[in-house]
């Protein structure tokens, strides 16, 4: 009885993904990833208006793209040990950012605005999408 106790407290990782697991958890990170990168762009220019009128920049999806790639890179090093393996959602992220950027040429939409908060947003996501590595575990 005293086995089975400590048993149930021990957390145990499985580390015996076939391939097929593998792909399909970071299929759907990196989908989050996309979903992710469209929502923080979309917010980017969000506005509070104080009392009086003014109305203040209130760039908070900064600060999500930072922390939710931190959290993606973090789960796809649960799903892989490989090094460009875990950076698959990251990769995503930014792929889906350079399309967002680029699509003013090809709808003629601008989506993503021309000022710093788009340099902040994306140094933001890069750089909590690359910091669980580089911190190590």
């Amino acid at each position: 009885m005293a086995e089975s106790k400590q048993v149930r407290n021990k957390s145990f990782i499985h580390r015996n993904l076939g391939k097929g697991e593998v792909f399909g958890g970071l299929f759907w990170l990196s989908l989050g990833a996309l979903i992710s990168v469209l929502l923080e762009v979309i917010y980017l220019g969000t506005r509070i208006t104080l009392p009086g009128g003014t109305s203040l920049a209130f760039p908070y999806t900064i600060a999500i793209a930072f922390l939710f790639n931190m959290v993606l890179t973090r789960t796809s090093m649960l799903w892989t040990d490989h090094w460009l393996a875990k950076f698959t959602p990251l990769t995503v992220w930014i792929l889906g950012f350079m399309a967002l950027l680029v699509w003013a040429l090809v709808a003629g939409d601008q989506l993503i605005p021309n000022n710093i908060r788009t340099v902040l947003l994306l140094f933001a996501g890069f750089s909590g999408g690359i910091w669980p590595a580089v911190k190590g575990k």
